[in-house]
């Protein structure tokens, strides 16, 4: 989730996706968001599974040495209800 500061957009952390989850789940597991399944909103709107995610090494000089990819399944089976709210 990037948003946007001061007419900018902030760069999302695996941090940040943890201190949002945990808000759900109070620090433990067994939540029932530990079962919920994880999708992604498109550019066209549709939701799509996530298949796959990945840690990856990043050889750019001046990066942070490594990211997070998410992988879709790219079904486009259901359309988001919050598309462009955001």
């Amino acid at each position: 989730m990037l948003k946007l500061v001061g007419g900018r957009k902030r760069k999302m952390y695996v941090k940040h996706l943890q201190e949002y989850l945990d808000q759900f789940t109070d620090g433990t597991k067994g939540t029932a968001i530990s079962n919920a399944e994880i999708y992604i909103e498109m550019d066209n709107g549709r939701l799509e599974k996530i298949r796959r995610i990945e840690v990856q090494e990043s050889t750019i000089v001046g990066s942070p040495s490594t990211r997070v990819v998410i992988k879709a399944e790219s079904r486009q089976a259901i359309l988001s209800p919050t598309f462009k709210q955001t």
